[in-house]
């Protein structure tokens, strides 16, 4: 049981006569045929205390006060509902888990659960970083970060940049706009705080990979590290948006704008290509889908239709147009042999009435060589005429490429370079690195805690690519 009086005034003490459903009836217009949902009218509002249109029940002014008898959710006791319940607790925000206010209106930062990452020491956590690095597994990487976290809550991106670079890590932290994002998320940092500018994209490279993503990419490493200031990774508010003003704050239930009416859908039949009902309701003899576009019987396609061509009412003459144009196609207009359009002349006999195509004459061929007909060029009997050739090397007439006098012009052949991609000059990016090819771990929690580093003492050198 729901505690409600019952189905239809939902838990509240109902009054006004309920209409019956007997028959297919809608119950939007009255009409018969179909249902409110397929309604094609507009919607009309009708109050069930004073049959009276232009209001609901919930606005009569002559309806009495309507009394909650269900249970409610939170106590289980009726009389109330759970919003006016004297046993609920203060509500507590999602957002900073704090109480006296709900996450639309708070401000404060995210209080993040980092519960479910193992607490390690700082130093292992990072070589847990540099691991996945070498490794290029990002899901080590992130996983990594976030135990280092909880070893380090005060880290930020800018530290963990200025950390990769000092220790040569082939781990970038790029900031990048990101105008796709939907108003129901947003950017946080590593400390919980939203509305950031920027997301931030771990990249193995400082380069961009595709070229949409060059005119919003960072000019330098300074430029990027003051990014990173005001960047973080996407995730969802936990705030609602509404479906009738698109506000964030509240659903459509609890809108306070006017209810905005939305285009309602018409429904077409597929057999008769007429709306207001659907085929299932259509009165015209249902029509075969495979048959012939042409004549409607089934067995054979349009193009191998025997019967003259038809065209539908919705085909529109490319000579005359207008109204006037439905129902034929531009070969058979009647303005054309009025002298309304333009007239219709054989390409091959000359003769007016019919197309070079549905020329019932022989197909006339003429020569290109001696303008003859009865023969094309490569069956003429006569010497070829060079005068008319066209040569393809230079553009001039009476020659063929084969005699042309002009060399052709030099190809130039791909050159491969087999070294290690630039130019052939030795790779000195691991030379300040360690038998495992980074630097050593206690040199991590001196860089991490030294963020006023110059960002563009190691930019460009050491393997890096400049910007």
């Amino acid at each position: 049981m729901s505690g409600w009086d019952d189905g239809a005034a939902g838990g509240f003490d109902s009054a006004g006569p309920q209409e019956g459903r007997a028959g297919r009836v809608c119950f939007n217009c009255g009409q018969e045929g179909h249902s409110k949902a397929d309604c094609p009218n507009p919607r009309v509002m009708k109050c069930h205390h004073c049959n009276e249109e232009g209001h609901t029940v919930r606005d009569c002014p002559t309806a009495p006060p309507r009394e909650f008898t269900g249970e409610c959710r939170y106590c289980k006791k009726s009389g109330h509902m759970a919003k006016d319940c004297a046993e609920k607790p203060p509500m507590v925000c999602k957002n900073c888990q704090e109480e006296g206010h709900t996450a639309s209106g708070c401000k404060n930062p995210r209080k993040i659960d980092r519960s479910s990452v193992g607490e390690i020491p700082a130093e292992q956590a990072w070589m847990k970083i540099i691991e996945g690095a070498k490794e290029k597994d990002l899901d080590m990487v992130k996983e990594g970060i976030q135990e280092y976290l909880n070893a380090t809550p005060g880290i930020t991106y800018v530290n963990l940049e200025q950390a990769f670079r000092s220790q040569q890590i082939n781990l970038h932290l790029i900031a990048l706009e990101n105008p796709s994002l939907l108003a129901t998320h947003t950017h946080m940092d590593l400390q919980g705080n939203l509305d950031k500018k920027y997301r931030v994209h771990y990249r193995w490279s400082d380069k961009p990979y595709r070229p949409r993503e060059a005119q919003q990419w960072p000019q330098s490493a300074a430029e990027n590290l003051e990014r990173l200031k005001d960047a973080g990774e996407t995730v969802e508010r936990g705030v609602p948006k509404c479906s009738n003003c698109n506000e964030l704050g509240h659903i459509s239930k609890r809108c306070p704008q006017e209810k905005v009416e939305k285009e309602r859908l018409v429904i077409k039949c597929y057999n008769c290509d007429q709306p207001g009902h659907r085929i299932r309701d259509c009165p015209e003899p249902r029509k075969n889908k495979h048959g012939c576009r042409n004549c409607g019987q089934s067995g054979h396609m349009a193009s191998d239709c025997t019967e003259p061509r038809k065209a539908g009412e919705n085909v529109e003459c490319r000579k005359c147009g207008g109204n006037a144009s439905a129902g034929h196609f531009a070969k058979d207009c009647p303005q054309a042999e009025e002298g309304g359009g333009r007239s219709r002349v054989c390409f091959n006999c000359g003769e007016e009435g019919h197309n070079s195509r549905d020329c019932p004459n022989p197909k006339k061929t003429q020569c290109r060589n001696c303008d003859e007909f009865g023969h094309m060029s490569k069956e003429c009997p006569k010497p070829r005429d060079y005068s008319r050739v066209k040569c393809s090397q230079c553009g001039e007439m009476g020659h063929t490429k084969v005699r042309c006098k002009m060399e052709p012009a030099p190809v130039d052949e791909p050159t491969f370079d087999a070294t290690n991609g630039n130019g052939g000059a030795p790779d000195d990016s691991l030379s300040h690195q360690n038998e495992d090819g980074f630097a050593p771990a206690s040199t991590a929690a001196a860089a991490v805690a030294a963020p006023e580093t110059d960002a563009n003492d190691n930019w460009g050198t050491n393997g890096n690519v400049e910007w």
